[in-house]
Parts: C-alpha cells; sequence; structure tokens
C-alpha cells in the first residue's frame, strides 16, 4: 500500500489553493494532489443597511449645508448669473431680487414640490426663510408668495435663462470632474430627443402646436399641446443635464405647415455649434435624424455622431450594407449577445459605418449609424454609447415628467412664464442629480429618489445652515456612485 503524509502547505501566496496538499509516493515517483479549488472571488452579495444605520448615517450631516456646499462647489457662480438676469420690473416696486425669485423656483424643483401654491406653503417658515436668505446672500423677513414668482417669469425672454445655463455647462466642463464621461477619452456625449410638455383642448395659444383627433368622426376635435427638444451633456451614467433647450413651435396660428422636431433640430445645432464652438462632441439621437442633411452638418462641425437606425428607412444604405456584410464577414458572437458591423459605406459622399447588435437576453434587435472608426476593439463601447440615448428618456423627460419635477404641470397659463418654469426646472434638475449621485451623502441610504428629496425638504425647514456654517467655506471632495 502506498504511503501518504499530510504536511502544510509552503506555497499558499502564490497558489491558487490555501491550507493543505496531499503528497503521496508510489515507489520513486512523487505525486501531489490538490484540495478542492476554493472560489478566489467570492460573489458579492448585496449590503443589507438596517434603519438605524441609516439614521446613525444621517445624523452625521447637516444636508440643508451639504446642499449648499455643493451648489457652491459645481456652482459657484449661480447666485451672480440669476442676479445678472435681466430685470423688466419697475425697480421703484421691487421688494424681492430677481436672483432670490429664480433660486426659490430651482429649489422647489429640488425638493420636488408640487406646485408653486405648494412651494409657497413648504416654505413658509423661518428656518426655510432664513436658509434661503443665507444662500442668497440677502436678509429676507418673507419669502415671494407664489403669484409674485410667476408673475415675474412671464415677463423676461427665456433667453435670459439659456445663457445661465450654458454658462453652469461650461463650469461643469472647465472642472474636469466628469472628464471619465468622454466617449473614447475625447468626445463629449450629447443626446437629443423631444416630449410634449402640456397638452389640451383648450386653445394654448398662438405659438403651441396642434392636432386633429378622431378624424371624419362625429367626436373629432383639436387638441393643443407644448412641444420641446432637448440636447442633454452626458457627464456621468446617472448625471445628463440640459445643455441647450429649442422650443418646437408655431409663429402663428394659421400656418401652412406646423414647426416640427426636425427644423428645430437643426436651429438647435447651429446654436450649439456657436455657444460650444471648440467642444469635441458627438450627437446620440434616434433614426429621426439619419438623413443626408444631418449627416453634412456633423461633418462640417467636425462632430461625431451615433445614430439608432431602421431598416429600410434608407434604402441605399440597406442596399451596400448587406453587399458588405457577406464581403467583411465581421459577425462575432459574444456572451450578452451578437455583433457585426460593415464599414466605409458611401451615401452620397459621406463615409457611414453601421453596427448590428442582437440582445439575446432581451430578444432586442439594434442598428446603429455612425461616423467613429469600428474595429472589434470598440464596437461593445459604441453600441453601449448607443443605446444610452433611451436614458435622456428614463433620466431626463421621465424623471422630470414622473418623479418629482412635474414636467408635465401647467406651472403658468402665459406662455413665456411656462418656458422660464421649464429652463429653472433644467437647473434644478441639473444641480439635484450632482447630489443623488454624490457617494459620501447616501452610501448608508437604501430610500428611493422621491424620499431622498423628502429628506433634503425636512432639512431644509428645520435645519439652519448657520449651524454648520463654518463648514460652508471648507473644501469639498465630490466621488459619484456608479452602478
Amino acid at each position: 500500500m502506498p504511503s501518504a503524509l499530510t504536511i502544510k502547505n509552503n506555497y499558499k501566496k502564490t497558489s491558487l489553493f490555501s491550507g493543505i496538499c496531499e503528497i503521496i509516493k508510489i515507489g520513486k515517483k512523487v505525486f501531489l494532489r490538490k484540495p478542492k479549488r476554493r472560489e478566489v472571488f467570492p460573489a458579492k452579495t448585496k449590503e443589507k443597511i438596517t434603519r438605524k444605520e441609516t439614521r446613525e448615517h444621517l445624523a452625521q450631516f447637516n444636508l440643508s449645508c451639504e446642499l449648499v456646499k455643493v451648489i457652491r462647489h459645481f456652482f459657484p457662480d449661480l447666485i451672480s448669473l440669476l442676479m445678472r438676469v435681466e430685470d423688466p420690473r419697475h425697480q421703484s416696486y421691487v421688494i424681492y431680487s430677481n436672483h432670490v425669485l429664480l433660486m426659490t423656483r430651482i429649489l422647489s424643483s429640488i425638493f420636488y414640490i408640487n406646485s408653486m401654491r405648494s412651494t409657497s406653503a413648504e416654505f413658509n417658515n423661518d428656518t426655510s426663510i432664513e436658509n434661503i436668505g443665507i444662500l442668497c446672500g440677502e436678509k429676507l423677513e418673507e419669502l415671494p408668495y407664489w403669484e409674485t414668482i410667476n408673475d415675474y417669469l412671464k415677463r423676461f425672454s427665456s433667453d435670459e435663462l439659456q445663457k445661465v445655463v450654458w454658462q453652469l455647462v461650461h463650469r461643469l466642463i472647465r472642472s474636469r470632474a466628469f472628464e471619465d464621461a468622454r466617449i473614447r477619452g475625447k468626445y463629449w456625449q450629447i443626446i437629443i430627443d423631444g416630449t410634449q410638455l402640456y397638452r389640451s383642448r383648450e386653445d394654448l395659444g398662438e405659438h403651441s402646436l396642434f392636432c386633429r383627433k378622431k378624424k371624419g368622426t362625429e367626436e373629432e376635435y383639436t387638441e393643443y399641446y407644448y412641444y420641446v427638444l432637448e440636447a442633454k451633456l452626458v457627464l456621468h451614467e446617472k448625471i445628463q443635464v440640459s445643455i441647450l433647450t429649442e422650443f418646437i413651435e408655431n409663429e402663428k396660428r394659421d400656418v401652412e405647415k406646423q414647426d416640427c422636431e426636425r427644423n428645430g433640430a437643426k436651429r438647435l445645432m447651429d446654436r450649439l455649434k456657436k455657444e460650444f464652438p471648440m467642444l469635441p462632441i458627438c450627437i446620440c439621437g434616434d433614426s429621426l435624424y439619419a438623413s443626408e442633411g444631418f449627416f453634412k452638418d456633423c461633418r462640417k462641425n467636425h462632430w461625431r455622431y451615433i445614430l439608432r437606425f431602421k431598416e429600410g428607412s434608407i434604402p441605399s444604405i440597406n442596399q451596400e450594407h448587406d453587399t458588405l456584410k457577406k464581403l467583411e464577414k465581421n459577425r462575432k458572437e459574444e456572451a450578452e449577445g451578437v455583433y457585426d458591423y460593415v464599414t466605409g459605406i458611401d451615401y452620397r459622399g459621406e463615409s457611414i459605418n453601421m453596427i448590428e447588435y442582437e440582445d439575446t437576453k432581451e430578444g432586442k434587435r439594434f442598428q446603429f449609424v455612425t461616423n467613429l472608426g469600428i474595429t472589434w476593439k470598440n464596437v461593445k463601447g459604441t453600441v453601449e454609447r448607443g443605446r444610452w440615448r433611451w436614458k435622456i428618456e428614463n433620466e431626463g423627460f421621465n424623471t422630470q415628467k414622473k418623479q418629482g419635477y412635474y414636467l408635465e404641470h401647467r406651472f403658468s397659463h402665459d406662455y413665456q412664464g411656462m418656458k422660464n418654469h421649464y429652463y429653472l426646472i433644467q437647473i434644478g434638475h441639473m444641480i439635484a442629480q450632482i447630489i443623488e449621485a454624490w457617494e459620501k451623502l447616501w452610501k448608508k441610504v437604501k430610500e428611493s429618489r422621491q424620499q431622498k428629496h423628502r429628506l433634503l425638504l425636512n432639512a431644509w425647514k428645520n435645519r439652519r445652515i448657520r449651524e454648520n456654517g463654518s463648514e460652508l467655506e471648507k473644501k469639498i471632495q465630490v466621488r459619484f456612485v456608479y452602478s
């Protein structure tokens, strides 16, 4: 019978196993038998956090103070920019400074307050008044009533607030805190998409769009609505901020042809190039934008693009793609899905690359056209960025409509007032996203997004900023949560 000797393993640091090994001698031969291999990287388990741990964690912070610190860190020019907004009021009748009026509305968005009337009710306490005064650099006895804010917002051009948004975005880009968000380390991703804001059978004015419903029936009626085209800058997987807004609007009621998203996109791209002439941009959008005019504009502006593409929308591209696909044979199966791509498709002088991706898990198929160079090293990343277009719908419009910003609510019956409310919501959402992604605040908090914003509001109403006034002068380091 062969003898067996068990000894301690002397190679614990370098081997994939630890503990005991067995040396077996059979004649002059020696065999080393390894025990059952242990899992080197055990599967991560979801951390369980109790309500007590959450309370103890939040007790470390004055959330109202933390909010002000984030604003001053990422948006140090916000108050001064709001001060410089053109004030249309007669100065002899002014009680509240324009930046107090505007900041009150921005905070209303951050705190998920559902109406202007509710804003006045929620902020009607000494602590809220004092905190807004500290943030705005003024001593306030009262805050403006919601009717005062609404009357003010309908009296100046929305271009003033668009300029504020631009300055805030310029600041975020220059901060270099979001460099990792660039596509291939170079291009800033800008997602374009449109959405309907408010609709009614009531005439919304000469600038609203309209359509006929149930044509040819006794129930036929006209529906009026507001529509907006939004360009969102991707700074992080959880942070997509408004960089430019284009309202789709008619010049007057009786028009032969209404304004449309494609025309609005042309205006938006021209304005984007004018405001950010040197910014390396990659435009992402749906198949609506896949057209000769769009491709030429991107080439003229030195922009890149990744667009969804629907089979058959441009027959000549499909035909050349099918021919080259058989020659190039780039199809490759991966665990998550099947990738295939074709390069150098000629479309009226434009060189286009097409990617096909089939998600085997979800059973969905996607096509993208792009002027980015495609290889097997970058095709997966390109598809991922192309699919990020839905983020402007889910993280952007859907959040703003369904999860706290009440984008579809008619905050003002005046068209100009409605547009200014929209811009202030975008600024509020910009600030809120950074707070939501701040790891330090929420790493022990598993509440929903709405509950987190309720915590912020309660803190603003009950915790004075001056309690931690010295903290406001300290520099902060912000790390963001990644999924």
